[in-house]
């Protein structure tokens, strides 16, 4: 496993899909030398690395119901339709406790993706940063949703959720492996279309025009990836794993048998394809 890296979209509650297709590989006990997640992919992708079985599914799945997690009482509230306080505070502290020390003593290299609000590029922060600068507050950042949540304050600077600027970031995991694993959260058919309401946004960042523009042209850069990824597919340089259509889900999923059956779809999947996978790898 010297040269693979594992590669997690976000996507919110689509993040189910990633959660079955890891909890196989913890199941299996196969682990990966490094995993790039942005948003919801790097908070899986968290309990992956802690090896926690169960925890994504509790997490992802199942807490999304509790009233406490998300709605438009908590944007109007707090700015931010994900409740962060609980999502990252509440839940992984007392509710359903995340394994800091087990993050950190793991051998894998982790980094999770933001945007920077002041240029509107992607900025990974590694486990070096996260005991320095708090690794929730990293993944608040990598989540937080333009116009649905805050921008978060990381030693100094304000950042947004990593899928502006990087949604799928293939190649900035491929700058240090020559092979990986790749896990989208929509199917491989889908193309990002043009943003809506986009008066709204250019209303709400005007004051930060590099990033505005990073926010507007992010379905082209988003597409161009899909593109590149079936390119990479296509010459072995990446092993993609992608829901079926019948098992979409919306990135505020409210029903928890959707969100279920998204789960047990992204499990089965990894088991079906797990020695294609190793084989890719070149793992026997």
């Amino acid at each position: 496993m010297e040269n693979s890296c594992l590669v997690l979209e976000g996507g919110g509650l689509r993040g189910a899909f990633t959660s079955g297709v890891l909890e196989y590989l913890l199941d299996e006990e196969f682990w990966f030398d490094r995993v790039v997640g942005v948003s919801a992919g790097a908070c899986v992708g968290a309990s992956y690395i802690s090896k926690q079985k169960g925890r994504n599914r509790k997490v992802n799945v199942e807490m999304p119901s509790d009233k406490r997690y998300m709605g438009f009482r908590h944007l109007l509230t707090t700015g931010s339709y994900f409740n962060m306080e609980f999502v990252f505070d509440e839940i992984p502290h007392r509710l359903v406790p995340f394994d800091e020390s087990a993050f950190y003593d793991s051998p894998a290299e982790f980094e999770a993706l933001t945007t920077s609000l002041e240029s509107g590029k992607a900025c990974a922060f590694n486990k070096a940063d996260m005991q320095k600068l708090g690794i929730e507050n990293i993944l608040i950042a990598s989540s937080s949703i333009p116009l649905l949540a805050k921008a978060v304050d990381v030693g100094g600077k304000l950042y947004f959720d990593g899928g502006v600027s990087d949604s799928i970031p293939v190649e900035f995991a491929l700058e240090k492996h020559s092979k990986a694993v790749v896990v989208l959260t929509r199917p491989r058919e889908y193309r990002k279309e043009e943003m809506k309401g986009r008066k709204l946004f250019e209303i709400a960042f005007r004051k930060y025009p590099d990033f505005l523009d990073t926010l507007l042209n992010r379905n082209e850069a988003y597409n161009r990836t899909l593109d590149l990824c079936e390119a990479m597919e296509r010459e072995g340089r990446i092993f993609i794993f992608a829901p079926l259509p019948e098992f979409s889900v919306g990135r505020t999923e409210k029903s928890l048998e959707r969100r279920m059956a998204l789960y047990d779809h992204g499990y089965q999947l990894m088991r079906e394809k797990f020695g294609a996978m190793k084989q890719f790898l070149e793992i026997d």
